[in-house]
């Protein structure tokens, strides 16, 4: 019976072992500079965050495009970094691209007072025949502890050619994702030279090709110790600036066209999301600090869904454990990445390489990967990067009836009462920023009525850096002259659409529904019609919360305008039109 007993509890031991993912890190000191328990002046060359003008112009002059063809070029170099490539060479394969990804952190630590970590965090998977892999980490202590929570900048190094457990093939993957690799990598250079009160975490990911495994592993850990996550922003594929003949919808118009001007941030929910929310701060924070400085402006793009069309990105699971998370991609792709018969465009295959040597002379003649437009998307990073770990924590706000106007009153003021007040109506964009100082409320007055607003609230301090923005509220003014306005939680109809948001729309968009009594496992039909009363499309949605939300991919042929109907039990509950452009 015992040696029963025993051996049982061996088995049960390895079972258990084997299912768990074993994390860890390789420098011991990670783990409690993530919790927020480390002697910041160990770390850091002052107990106070640099200037923000200083960090601004830090980004702005630092950033160099010869410093990221040199990453690119080495990254080239490794021949492949597939997950489950050679680990052991130490010039090809995914080890040694990871080796020297970690070196480079440990230089760019040297250069600046060792205050940048270098670690690896090693988890276990079976991926592409390997059991074991390693996510290559640098961490940016902040240098005020009392801000619990850090800023997540990742990019995955793992590439990939036609066949996904393909370790021999020539597989580059310059654009996918040699380029955010390269943008990650820059930052964290240039940066780490600068004191910031939130950890900043510079992070590339293992396993992205085969299930955004490395990024999965970190997010649960991260969960798993309650650690704090400020913000999450995942670059992939984000140097690219030509077209190739298949695009993932919502993407470039037609095979070859240009565009180094354009970049998309992706993110999830519509209504009252946080993301999105994120996405907003990104864009306001950059036009505000940096877009001036440049003599090329980059337009910041924020779309609908959480990603293009049937594909995913390491923002992914950390949006799966309830972190902010947004994702950088560029305007223009070269290829779906479904390398089926007859794929001739380069992503995901052998031919995302760095450019073309038309002569044979062994220099490259035309790249496939813009620097300058890759330089801009770091400054795009670099800013709000920077915003996110130096601002203030996120402030709590109430709405109040008056009159004919929405009035904001800041909960738990803090001196001296400086707040950013969001306001939009049908877009995913803010109409207009509002600036409020010194004040415990603020009142948007000639408001429309029969119209719903979304309101967010950020606080600034004293530099004019802003806290992200709250978690929308959503208000809706009555109809009746002077009536005043109400939480839409007060409205008369119990069940109805929200206004879709952007409207008109792009390839993509979001259908809301507003339930006031939510009931488990409710659900509803959401029918689109054309003019001519043709079914378009019809798309189930659940009903179980207050507000419901699901995505509708339409593509890039849809014009026009439509009609939608919400069924529940067959019986029409309301009826709203849209319209695609």
């Amino acid at each position: 019976m015992r040696n029963f007993l025993l051996l049982f509890s061996c088995c049960f031991w390895l079972v258990n072992t084997y299912a768990q993912s074993n994390y860890q890190f390789t420098n011991p000191a990670i783990e409690s500079i993530l919790k927020g328990n480390y002697n910041s002046t160990l770390y850091n060359n002052a107990l106070k965050p640099s200037p923000k003008n200083e960090i601004i112009d830090n980004i702005f002059n630092g950033v160099n495009q010869d410093s990221l063809l040199n990453y690119l070029m080495q990254l080239s170099s490794f021949t492949t970094r597939n997950t489950g490539s050679d680990t052991v060479s130490n010039t090809l394969g995914i080890g040694a691209a990871r080796r020297w990804a970690h070196a480079k952190f440990e230089r760019f630590s040297a250069q600046n007072n060792k205050r940048l970590l270098a670690s690896y965090f090693q988890f276990d998977k079976l991926i592409c025949s390997s059991n074991q892999h390693r996510n290559i980490m640098a961490i940016l202590p902040g240098s005020d502890t009392s801000y619990k929570g850090f800023v997540l900048i990742e990019a995955h190094l793992d590439s990939r050619c036609e066949s996904v457990c393909d370790t021999l093939c020539l597989a580059q993957g310059m654009e996918d994702n040699g380029s955010g690799c390269a943008l990650l990598l820059e930052l964290a250079r240039v940066m780490s030279s600068k004191n910031y009160r939130r950890t900043i975490v510079f992070m590339l990911t293992i396993g992205e090709e085969q299930g955004l495994d490395g990024a999965d592993a970190f997010a649960k850990y991260c969960k798993s110790n309650n650690l704090n996550i400020k913000a999450v922003f995942n670059n992939d594929v984000i140097g690219g600036i030509i077209c190739g003949k298949t695009s993932s919808p919502p993407g470039c118009p037609s095979e070859n066209e240009r565009d180094s001007i354009n970049v998309r941030i992706y993110s999830a929910g519509t209504n009252l999301s946080s993301y999105k929310g994120l996405a907003r701060f990104v864009k306001l924070e950059f036009e505000e600090e940096m877009k001036p400085k440049m003599s090329i402006k980059t337009i910041v793009n924020l779309m609908n869904a959480e990603d293009r069309t049937g594909r995913g990105g390491d923002h992914i699971p950390f949006r799966q454990q309830n972190y902010n998370s947004i994702r950088f991609t560029s305007a223009n792709e070269h290829g779906d990445a479904n390398p089926v018969a007859g794929y001739a465009d380069r992503q995901h295959s052998t031919r995302d390489i760095l450019g073309k040597d038309f002569n044979n002379d062994n220099v490259i003649d035309s790249y496939y990967v813009s620097t300058s437009y890759l330089q801009r998307n770091c400054l795009l990073n670099g800013t709000s990067i920077a915003m996110a770990a130096n601002g203030p924590n996120v402030p709590e706000f109430s709405i109040t009836n008056v009159g004919n106007g929405i009035t904001i009153v800041f909960k738990n003021p803090i001196s001296p009462n400086n707040y950013r007040v969001g306001i939009r109506t049908r877009k995913i964009d803010f109409d207009t920023v509002y600036k409020v100082n010194g004040q415990s409320d603020f009142t948007l007055f000639n408001v429309k009525t029969d119209s719903i607003y979304y309101v967010s609230v950020a606080r600034f301090d004293d530099e004019n850096i802003e806290s992200l923005f709250a978690t929308e509220q959503l208000v809706k003014v009555k109809g009746a002259p002077n009536s005043g306005i109400t939480h839409l939680t007060l409205t008369e109809k119990r069940i109805h659409f929200i206004p879709v948001s952007p409207n008109p729309a792009d390839e993509t968009l979001s259908f809301a529904v507003w339930v006031k009594n939510p009931v488990k496992n409710a659900k509803g039909l959401i029918e689109i019609r054309d003019t001519q009363g043709k079914l378009v499309s019809s798309l189930p949605i659940a009903l179980d919360a207050e507000v419901n939300e699901v995505l509708y991919e339409h593509g890039y042929n849809a014009k026009g305008l439509y009609h939608c109907a919400l069924f529940i039990e067959g019986e029409i509950v309301d009826t709203q039109k849209l319209i695609f452009k």
